[in-house]
């Protein structure tokens, strides 16, 4: 999986950035506890003990599927921390030709995933989403697989209160990693563009092509900001998202609610999401786009602006409520070792039954 998590893991403030770096640790903390011998390797980087023989393979391609394959009688555990690869690379061929045809342009195709074969070699999948995103394989890979629940970033100081008084309808955010097409930001800029009586504050690492594109348009309107990467705990972060009330994240792609959607629910965040990027309990919290277009994102807006103040003001505390009980680094202990356990002793039962 990702080692640098386990070679810098005293310093806490190397966890600020992405959630799966004390995941990483939690992970290696439990196949420890069990009195495993530990090596671990970075998930695409070449490794030197290609001819040793293992007894549990866990973790990532392309080294996962070059293991496995050299340890044929090992537990094969695949941890996937999004969809399936060939719905992402199909997405994001559909979405960037879709885009490319709208604005005649010739974006190149950005987070395609290789070909590989984890899910076929894999005896248990474990996978970080929801239900949606088991629906992103085909059908015999999906009894395979064991959902868990990836954890929040440990924010400092959340003051929901002061969120509750100074958050403001009329301003949403985008938040979002690499693949801007992918992700659906030229959804929402298309859509600000044209409802320039509501904001976008767009939040994150911006392509050159896609900058450069949009550029001229977005300096001419004042209502969507672009902010670039930003560190999370920071104080500037934290007073965008205590202005916004909405997240819109129109993503074809995901394993499940990212990291982006649950960190922003445990700030009190209402997510507007694409079914990919929803969790299983979308509608209680949110809303669920309908599709990837911008009469989806219209009707969302169009929900969010018909709320009452009140109901506004309970979704963000049962957001905040919700991330804070669901995404958690206890709980995605408690779910790892209980499917660890289980497969360990299913495994166990099946080697002493066929001996």
């Amino acid at each position: 999986y990702i080692i640098n998590p386990l070679l810098r893991r005293r310093g806490s403030t190397y966890f600020n950035f992405h959630q799966n770096r004390q995941e990483a640790v939690l992970i290696y903390e439990k196949f420890k506890q069990l009195g495993f011998s530990i090596i671990y390797c970075q998930f695409n980087h070449s490794i030197k003990f290609k001819r040793r023989k293992f007894d549990i393979v866990f973790g990532l391609e392309p080294n996962f599927e070059l293991i496995s394959t050299m340890n044929p009688s090992a537990i094969k555990i695949y941890y996937a921390t999004g969809a399936y690869y060939e719905h992402q690379n199909s997405m994001i061929i559909k979405r960037t030709d879709e885009f490319n045809k709208t604005h005649n342009t010739n974006f190149p195709y950005r987070r395609q995933i290789e070909k590989h074969n984890s899910s076929e070699i894999a005896d248990y999948i474990f996978q970080i989403g929801s239900k949606n995103t088991i629906l992103t394989y085909p059908a015999p890979f999906r009894q395979k697989i064991r959902i868990i629940n990836q954890t929040s970033h440990n924010f400092k100081n959340i003051d929901i209160e002061q969120k509750l008084k100074i958050t403001s309808k009329s301003d949403y955010v985008w938040f979002g990693g690499g693949g801007n097409i992918l992700k659906g930001l030229d959804l929402a800029i298309d859509y600000f563009l044209e409802s320039t009586d509501l904001n976008l504050h767009v939040i994150g690492q911006i392509e050159p092509e896609f900058h450069a594109f949009y550029n001229k348009k977005i300096n001419n309107s004042r209502n969507i900001i672009f902010y670039g990467f930003m560190n999370i705990d920071s104080s500037t972060f934290r007073d965008i998202i205590n202005k916004c009330s909405f997240l819109i994240f129109p993503s074809a792609s995901e394993g499940g609610s990212p990291g982006t959607v649950i960190n922003l629910q445990r700030l009190g965040i209402i997510p507007m999401v694409s079914t990919w990027a929803s969790c299983d309990e979308i509608n209680e919290l949110g809303y669920q786009l309908k599709e990837l277009d911008l009469i989806s994102i219209k009707d969302a807006i169009k929900w969010s602006q018909s709320l009452y103040d009140i109901e506004i003001q309970k979704l963000i505390l049962k957001n905040y409520k919700y991330s804070e009980e669901k995404h958690n680094t206890e709980r995605f202990k408690k779910e790892f070792n209980d499917n660890i356990e289980i497969v360990l002793s299913s495994s166990i039962l099946l080697r002493d039954m066929l001996k």
